[in-house]
């Protein structure tokens, strides 16, 4: 008993799924759509991460008025811990920068030559971790009189 199908039949057979070639090329074309996109989210991931270092920068010069305040001095890089809210004392709140104070003449325009009590201060973050990969802003820096500054050839701020 011989069974003969019909040309309706065999085109349903043949249709039930895909070949090796269409398979190599869908492939190809998740290759090439992950290739392109993937330094596009990298770039987004540190952009994103550069917000750390602006809430840490605000948050320190914010926490240095309050010092300038009750003391009539700014805080110095000694006394950071004071400046920033995480527990290790000298980091980012998400630990992607580390945050410097620098009251010295050259840096920061001060006239008490380098020596308490500071009438002035830069804020320095310094990228670390997987944020140090960051060839578009490399620091970040915040003075006493609200200038905000970066290092490197993008727009930080």
């Amino acid at each position: 008993m011989s069974y003969k199908l019909s040309n309706c039949q065999r085109v349903l057979m043949r249709s039930q799924g895909f070949t090796l070639i269409e398979l190599l090329i869908a492939i190809a074309i998740i290759g090439i759509i992950a290739a392109v996109s993937y330094p596009a989210y990298q770039e987004s991931v540190l952009k994103s991460h550069r917000g750390d270092g602006k809430i840490a920068l605000t948050e320190a010069a914010t926490r240095q008025e309050r010092a300038y305040s009750e003391s009539g001095s700014y805080l110095a890089n000694s006394d950071r811990s004071k400046l920033v809210s995480n527990s290790d004392g000298k980091s980012s709140p998400d630990g992607y920068y580390i945050i410097s104070v620098d009251n010295t003449a050259a840096v920061s325009g001060c006239s008490t030559g380098g020596a308490a009590p500071f009438n002035c201060y830069m804020l320095t973050a310094t990228p670390v971790g997987v944020q140090a990969n960051d060839s578009l802003c490399t620091t970040l820096t915040l003075n006493h009189i609200g200038q905000k500054g970066s290092t490197g050839a993008g727009v930080c701020w």
